[in-house]
């Protein structure tokens, strides 16, 4: 089931997240640390009521953050459908059932509400060498825009119609 998350939920979300960053870090992949995303930025993500969970027999294993908010490195790159767009940010998915389409429900999820809200389409990106992220992307249909620069490196941004 996927609904808002609240407050209660940090702990849950703080302690999946982790376990996200200690797999991305066992396979190579320096995308997120201590500074990014952190339980201050989940704690205001839920607080925003911007903040979403999957749960599968009560317990948390999928975040995400669906807003309107961007990065002005964004503004920088061509994007091909008009105002107005939703965001994902944030996407992770616990270790214990990565492979199990969990992401891809979310990405639906995502998707359904754009178009229930009337958006043109979704934008997010995903670090350059997060292969299967990317590959995740490209296969629900997501059109490469380009590249921005943050924190970590290189980042590949990605739109999608909904309208």
């Amino acid at each position: 089931m996927i609904r808002k998350a609240i407050p209660a939920d940090l702990f849950q979300i703080e302690k999946v997240l982790e376990a996200v960053k200690a797999d991305m870090h066992n396979n190579n992949i320096d995308q997120w640390d201590a500074e990014y995303p952190n339980k201050n930025i989940l704690k205001r993500d839920i607080e925003s009521q911007v903040g979403w969970v999957l749960t599968e027999n009560g317990e948390i294993v999928s975040y995400m953050v669906l807003n309107e908010s961007c990065d002005e490195e964004y503004n920088l790159l061509s994007w091909r459908y008009a105002s107005p767009f939703l965001i994902i940010h944030r996407l992770f998915v616990s270790p214990l059932v990565q492979g199990k389409g969990v992401s891809s429900t979310m990405i639906q999820y995502a998707e359904q509400y754009a178009f229930e809200n009337n958006y043109q389409s979704i934008r997010l990106d995903a670090f350059s060498l997060n292969e299967t992220a990317n590959l995740v992307y490209l296969k629900k249909r997501y059109e490469f825009v380009g590249t921005v620069i943050f924190r970590k490196g290189v980042f590949n941004c990605y739109e999608k119609a909904i309208r």
